[in-house]
């Protein structure tokens, strides 16, 4: 077998290979014997027929398509371990000639990627305290939780409840009719309505209106901007809302541990410190991701994005990749070629995959490893938390495609927090670990890539 190499961009080496005669005679050999069996000659037993007239009866062709079949996969394994290739996916074979068996095989390989002195990376870390106007907030929202609303025998005003019938029309067409509807007199509540809510203000219960608002141009619904919405308005009911005292009653009444108003108060603040810390180590987590990305030096072979592209339309669409009757009926809904909203997707494909090799690769920098014992831990850790529904998540994850799951996620955990303790230079917190435990999976293992077809046919049979 006589093989030539030529390096190409994006990762890739193609490799001519050229079978020898005696290789070549052996595989038609045993082209013949599949394929005897299944052809029926007169006057032969099944399998029984000669050579010749197998030949004659499918065509040289056929045979030589069969001995291709047992040829290529045995030639490329043989030439890439020959070699000392690696690849990261099947190749893309192409045929040169039949007689002698010659092809090409272009190979994608592994990403090579260089970190440069990521030791030197550092990001300013900017944390945030809670204010007491958020606890009051909170507070708030809590009280109103607990509250009442009445009836009230007075005008409407903003925070009010209203019942009524509300009709809006833009151009004389009808955008919205509801009749015996209930809703909060804000304009955050109404804000689909541009103007509604300044209108319905100053109406007493049994009054009917109707209004106009000049929309801004800028509005997203482009059914209204820059246009005039008519609106009829008729109140049935207005009703105020009633907050609960704030009171050490009203704590226990929230929570049975909760003797008094202040184990409350430092309850939601702590609450809301954890939900801060958590979105701020998120938003510090990406911006360090990304710094990591910019020094670094990064070269992938196309294959890589075109699989990310899939997964990234596939989760966009939330279709089933064999599921090709969908895949046709989503594109056509879109108005829009396959390839066109490939590329649409082909940046976000591309900072993911970028993201996520740089990860990796800071990780096997890093040595950082989950072991058995970890992932033992962490399938406890989460069917404890689960309660009632332990058992089931048990079965989920007790598995071999389970604990990989759990694996690659404890990974990528691990990594985001060394990469954090290395870029603040703070050693990473409990409060950081615990937090990392719902990433997204930046650092997790690539599935292997869709195999494109190994052996190609003639195309004159």
């Amino acid at each position: 077998m006589k093989i030539t190499t030529e390096t190409l961009p994006e990762r890739q080496v193609k490799l001519q290979i050229e079978i020898e005669d005696d290789q070549h005679a052996k595989a038609m050999e045993q082209a013949y014997k599949r394929l005897a069996p299944r052809v029926q000659i007169p006057g032969f037993r099944a399998g029984k027929a000669p050579r010749a007239l197998i030949e004659k009866q499918i065509g040289h062709h056929r045979l030589l398509d069969e001995a291709m079949d047992i040829l290529i996969p045995e030639a490329y394994k043989e030439a890439i371990a020959e070699n000392d290739i690696n690849p990261v996916a099947q190749p893309s074979v192409e045929l040169v000639s039949h007689e002698p068996l010659v092809f090409t095989a272009t190979i994608p390989l592994q990403p090579v990627i260089d970190l440069g002195d990521y030791h030197e990376l550092r990001l300013p870390r900017e944390r945030q305290s809670v204010t007491d106007e958020q606890v009051d907030e909170s507070m708030q929202e809590l009280r109103r939780r607990y509250g009442t609303i009445e009836p009230v025998d007075r005008a409407a005003q903003k925070g009010d409840v209203i019942r009524g019938d509300i009709r809006a029309a833009v151009d004389d067409k009808p955008i919205f009719e509801q009749e015996e509807i209930e809703y909060r007199l804000t304009d955050e509540a109404l804000a689909s309505l541009p103007g509604l809510a300044d209108a319905i203000v100053g109406m007493s219960k049994g009054e009917s209106k109707d209004a106009t608002h000049d929309v801004d141009a800028e509005f997203e619904d482009p059914r209204l901007a820059g246009k005039t919405v008519s609106h009829h308005i008729v109140v049935g009911d207005v009703k105020e809302e009633k907050l609960a005292e704030e009171n050490d009653e009203f704590a226990k009444q929230v929570g049975e541990s909760f003797e008094s108003v202040q184990a409350l108060r430092d309850y939601l603040r702590e609450t809301l410190q954890k939900n801060l810390d958590d979105t701020e180590l998120r938003t510090y987590e990406a911006l360090v991701v990304d710094a990591l990305l910019a020094r670094a030096t990064i070269e992938f072979p196309q294959v890589l994005l075109d699989h990310e592209i899939e997964h990234l339309l596939e989760d966009q669409a939330n279709l089933d990749p064999r599921d090709q009757r969908a895949q046709e009926l989503y594109l056509e809904r879109l108005g829009k070629s396959e390839e066109e909203v490939r590329e649409t997707v082909r940046p976000e494909a591309e900072l993911k995959l970028r993201r996520s090799l740089v990860l990796s690769h800071f990780a096997e920098a890093e040595n950082i490893s989950v072991s058995d014992e970890e992932v033992q831990d962490e399938l406890f850790r989460i069917t404890k938390d689960a309660g009632e529904q332990g058992m089931a998540i048990l079965r989920l994850f007790d598995t071999d495609e389970g604990r990989a799951t759990l694996r690659r996620s404890q990974l990528t955990r691990k990594t985001l927090t060394r990469l954090v303790e290395l870029a603040s230079g703070e050693a990473a917190s409990e409060t950081q670990v615990e937090a990392t435990r719902e990433v997204a999976p930046a650092a997790e293992e690539k599935p292997a890539p869709k195999p494109r077809r190994t052996v190609p046919r003639r195309t004159d049979e």
